[in-house]
């Protein structure tokens, strides 16, 4: 563990995990918005944590390891229920209910609200509009 919350190891898993499915230094880079180099460094480091390779590489292929599709297969489930149980909470949090009653005087401030309102109502089911005249 390091003693930084674990960032290093929430980097780590989803550089390791970037790779497993691009298969490809510069293509993980890109996704994760950070050089080669840096892919690289990431994944040594990994590996070293784990005790050894996790991925074959050659000037021309990047591919997993026994131990490194066993380790993808054991972290990934892990990885989306972390990513589920944040979205989850997120989504608590950025939950819009309630009643919201607007009133207009002109017609085109009546025809600005019902644009609103259909906006609002192809969000989630939480959000509900009702017209009265």
């Amino acid at each position: 563990m390091t003693t930084d919350g674990g960032h290093a190891e929430r980097y780590e898993i989803e550089t390791f995990l970037t790779l497993a499915d691009e298969l490809h230094f510069a293509r993980t880079a890109e996704r994760l918005c950070v050089s080669p180099g840096r892919v690289s460094q990431t994944i040594k480091a990994l590996e070293r944590r784990v005790g050894g390779a996790l991925f074959e590489r050659s000037s021309r292929r990047v591919t997993l390891t026994e131990a490194g599709r066993r380790f993808h297969d054991d972290l990934l489930p892990a990885y989306r229920q972390v990513q589920r149980a944040f979205a989850d909470a997120r989504s608590r949090f950025l939950d819009v209910s309630g009643v919201l009653r607007l009133g207009f005087t002109a017609p085109w401030a009546g025809e600005l609200l019902v644009r609103a309102g259909d906006t609002l109502t192809a969000r989630p089911p939480a959000v509900r509009s009702t017209c009265r005249t």
